[in-house]
């Protein structure tokens, strides 16, 4: 039997045959080539030796230094390639995982809603089966490094998820939030920004899942999350304003919850326009996520970019982004492997091999910015023979894969 639907990055259905649209297929153009191009540019700054491998070293998966096109209905991939796994780093590998948890994430969340498991501590009539999304910020300026804010903002998470107010106290008989508000579990992500007013600005996106929400008890425990995590974050020196720190929302739709803890960071979609301007200097930017950093530098050249790049790579090293609280995944999602990130970026969804080409080629292609994505877009877009008349074009050599229309057609 055939598992649950895949997604691609760009929220169009791998294994449909058509894009839904003429408009939907050049959105998803558009998308692919700025990770193309913004992954291309981090080839040259990045800190990291396996981003710096992604997309442009083969794995042997097709032929020793080769790589291959591929077309999955109409939509076209490289087949070949390593990928760095990297939910942090990578604009192409992000993405891609981002919509993979998002879509597990929404699923999980649906489940839960109709799977309500009432416990025996409800005291009053309860909501059922809900969720809330929680943000937790800290206060932050431009002084302050990454790191140290990083374990500020997720040692507080801990906090609020020990002591006896959540868990409780056995030897008086006391129940914690946990018990009470008849918690199921919660993901939760870490997302990280950067501003040249305000520096580093790490801070959650929480999803909990809760069985016995009555508005006494959410109302104690969220005054309770406010006070801890403002007096932990005091202690450390980052204490949010008044404005921030702790804010409930509570959930609506299954997939906002997705989106709100696996969102894609890309921003806003306003950078470009910005810096079409021409006066958008890089003292006057506002708040930007991590690869409108990347989109920053691919734009300007402003070499200031690339030490705090780097400083956000290695404060986000071998850090989980987004996390489950025990069990829960395997309980909502029960007949599901859990992928790791590496093997979500590396899992490749197949199709017709057209065309594939040796390693003089390959070369060739990472020379000329922004040919790989094109390459991708002309077989869309022309088929068959407006690839190959590309290929001529550049003078690529290739060979003819094995699904190859031509191929098929003699």
């Amino acid at each position: 039997a055939e598992g649950p639907p895949r997604y691609d990055a760009n929220n169009v259905l791998q294994t449909q045959e058509n894009p839904r649209s003429e408009q939907e297929s050049a959105v998803r153009q558009e998308r692919r080539g700025k990770r193309f191009a913004q992954r291309e540019v981090l080839w040259s700054i990045t800190s990291l030796e396996r981003v710096r491998k992604c997309g442009r070293t083969t794995n042997g998966n097709v032929g020793d230094g080769m790589a291959a096109v591929v077309m999955n209905g109409t939509v076209a991939h490289w087949s070949g390639f390593c990928s760095c796994g990297s939910i942090w780093a990578c604009p192409v590998c992000s993405a891609k995982i981002r919509a993979t948890r998002a879509d597990e994430i929404a699923r999980a969340v649906a489940q839960h809603m109709i799977t309500s498991q009432p416990t025996e501590q409800a005291t009053a009539p309860t909501a059922g089966a809900t969720a809330w999304m929680v943000t937790l910020t800290a206060r932050h300026k431009r002084k302050h490094d990454l790191a140290p804010l990083f374990d500020a903002v997720a040692n507080g998470w801990r906090k609020l998820m020990s002591g006896p107010a959540w868990v409780g106290d056995k030897r008086r008989g006391e129940l914690g939030e946990r018990d009470l508000l008849g918690v199921r579990g919660y993901i939760r992500s870490m997302e990280v920004t950067y501003g040249t007013r305000n520096g580093w600005h790490p801070h959650l996106h929480v999803v909990l899942l809760l069985n016995n929400e009555t508005a006494e008890q959410l109302a104690y425990a969220m005054d309770r999350w406010d006070r801890t995590w403002r007096a932990f974050l005091k202690k450390h020196g980052f204490e949010p304003s008044k404005e921030h720190g702790v804010k409930w929302s509570k959930v609506t739709t299954a997939e906002e919850a997705g989106e709100y803890i696996a969102k894609v960071q890309e921003g806003k979609g306003h950078l470009g326009s910005e810096l079409a301007r021409g006066d958008m200097k890089a003292g006057r930017l506002g708040t930007l996520a991590p690869f409108e950093l990347l989109e920053y530098f691919r734009i300007t050249g402003d070499m200031a970019v690339v030490p705090v790049w780097q400083e956000y790579e290695k404060g986000t090293h071998r850090r989980r982004a987004i996390t489950w609280s025990r069990g829960l995944r395997a309980q909502l999602l029960p007949d599901e492997d859990e992928l790791s990130d590496e093997d979500v970026a590396a899992e490749e969804v197949g199709g017709e091999v057209w065309a594939v080409m040796p390693a003089d080629s390959l070369r060739a292609i990472r020379r000329v910015p922004g040919l790989q994505a094109r390459i991708l877009d002309t077989a869309e877009n022309g088929g068959f023979v407006e690839l190959v008349n590309l290929l001529t074009a550049w003078h690529l050599a290739w060979d003819l894969g094995p699904d190859a229309p031509q191929k098929n057609a003699n």
